[in-house]
C-alpha cells in the first residue's frame, strides 16, 4: 500500500454488535495516535451507535439505520431504498481515502466498497466471511485463530505502515448526564455487584441458567454485596425483574438512555458479571473489575481481555467450539422469563459454587 497523506481520510467499518464495536475501539486509540491529523469516520449500524456518539477519536460518524429498514422493508421498500442512497451520498462525500473492515463480511465489505475508498483493507483468511475478499484491495499477514479479537483488529492497521504493539485502553466517553446517573450510583453505597444474565437470540448458545444467576445473587447479597440486575430493554427488563424478585436485596439498575450512561454505571461497579456479550466486554474496556461466565467461545479469544478479570468455564472436551447451534443431544431446555431456553452443556455444568468462588475473589 503506498504511503498515506499528510492528512489521511480514513473510513472504520464495523456495523455490529455491541461487543465487536467495542474490541475495535483499542484500534481507533491507536489509529489517532499515530495520525493526530487524519479525519477518521465510522460506519455502524443504529443498536451501537450510541457507543460512538461524541467519540472525541471519530470525526464522522455514518449511522445505519438496519433496525428501521428492515422493519420497514416489506411496506415501503422505496423509502429504504432512498435512505441506503443518502447514507452512501454521505460516505462517498467524505471522500475515503482508505476503508478499514473490521467485520470483512457481504455487508460490510459491500459498504466499504460503496464508499468509494480505493484502497480497503479487510481481514486475512480465514476470518474474512461469506467473499468479502473480493472487494477489499488487501489484507494483513494472517494470525492465528485464538489470538484475541482486539489483537487481530489492530493487526489490521498493519497494511498502513503503523507498526504492532500493545493494544492501548479504549477510550469510551462519558456525557454529563452519564455521570450524573454513575455518581448517583456511587453515592447509594457498596460494594457494588452488577450482573447481566441478557444475551441476544444469536448468540443463545452462550446463555446460562436463570435460577443460577438468582442463586449466585443470593450468595452475593449474603456476602454483603449491593447487587444489581442490568438490562437493555424491555424483554431483558422482565428478566431482570423476575430474577431480582428470586434473590430478596437484589435490585434492578438505574434505567439508561443509552449505552454510554450504561457504560458510566459499569465504571463504577466493584464487579461485573456475564456471559460472553455486549455489556460484559464494555464493562472490561471502562476499567471495571469482569467475570465472564464463558462455554462455547474460547475466552482467549472472546473472553474479557483487560484485567481485572476472570473467566470460570465447566471445560467440557467439546468447548471452545464455533458452532451457533449446539450439535449435542445432551442440551437441556429450562424455563425462562421469557419463555423456554435451550442451554447448552458446556453453560448447563458450569455450577454456581464456581461462579461464586470467582466473584468472592474479584472483589477481594
Amino acid at each position: 500500500m503506498s504511503a498515506l497523506t499528510d492528512r489521511p481520510r480514513i473510513l472504520i467499518v464495523r456495523l455490529s454488535a455491541l461487543g465487536d464495536v467495542v474490541h475495535v475501539l483499542p484500534a481507533l486509540a491507536a489509529l489517532r495516535a499515530a495520525l493526530p491529523r487524519a479525519l477518521i469516520g465510522w460506519a455502524v449500524e443504529d443498536r451501537a451507535a450510541s457507543l460512538l456518539e461524541g467519540h472525541p477519536h471519530l470525526d464522522r460518524l455514518h449511522v445505519v439505520p438496519r433496525a428501521a429498514w428492515s422493519k420497514a422493508l416489506r411496506k415501503d421498500p422505496a423509502w429504504v431504498l432512498r435512505g441506503l442512497r443518502r447514507t452512501l451520498r454521505d460516505l462517498r462525500a467524505a471522500r475515503y481515502e482508505v476503508s478499514l473492515d473490521f467485520q470483512s463480511n457481504l455487508r460490510s465489505s459491500a459498504l466499504a466498497w460503496a464508499s468509494g475508498a480505493p484502497r480497503r483493507v479487510g481481514q486475512p483468511r480465514p476470518f474474512a466471511k461469506e467473499g468479502s475478499r473480493a472487494l477489499s484491495t488487501c489484507a494483513p499477514a494472517p494470525v492465528a485463530r485464538d489470538v484475541h479479537k482486539i489483537e487481530r483488529n489492530l493487526a489490521l492497521l498493519g497494511p498502513l505502515g503503523l507498526p504492532p504493539g500493545p493494544p492501548p485502553r479504549p477510550v469510551v466517553p462519558e456525557p454529563p448526564a452519564a455521570t450524573a446517573l454513575g455518581e448517583a450510583f456511587v453515592a447509594a453505597g457498596g460494594p457494588r455487584v452488577i450482573i447481566h444474565p441478557g444475551v441476544s437470540a444469536f448468540g443463545a448458545l452462550k446463555a446460562w441458567r436463570e435460577d443460577r444467576f438468582a442463586d449466585l445473587a443470593r450468595r452475593l447479597v449474603a456476602d454483603g454485596a449491593r447487587v444489581l440486575f442490568a438490562y437493555g430493554g424491555a424483554a431483558e427488563e422482565a428478566v431482570a425483574r423476575a430474577l431480582a424478585a428470586q434473590a430478596p436485596g437484589a435490585e434492578l439498575t438505574p434505567r439508561t438512555s443509552g449505552i454510554l450512561e450504561l457504560a458510566a454505571l459499569l465504571r463504577r461497579a466493584d464487579l461485573v458479571v456475564g456471559v460472553d456479550s455486549g455489556p460484559l466486554h464494555l464493562a472490561a474496556a471502562v476499567g471495571a473489575p469482569v467475570l465472564g461466565l464463558y462455554g462455547p467461545k474460547h475466552p482467549g479469544t472472546y473472553g474479557p481481555y483487560w484485567t481485572p478479570s476472570e473467566v470460570a468455564r465447566a471445560g467440557l472436551d467439546c468447548s471452545p467450539c464455533r458452532h451457533r447451534r449446539c450439535p449435542r443431544d445432551d442440551v437441556v431446555t429450562v424455563e425462562g422469563a421469557a419463555g423456554p431456553m435451550r442451554i447448552s452443556p458446556c453453560m448447563d455444568r458450569l455450577e454456581v459454587d464456581l461462579a461464586h468462588a470467582a466473584a468472592r475473589r474479584l472483589l477481594g
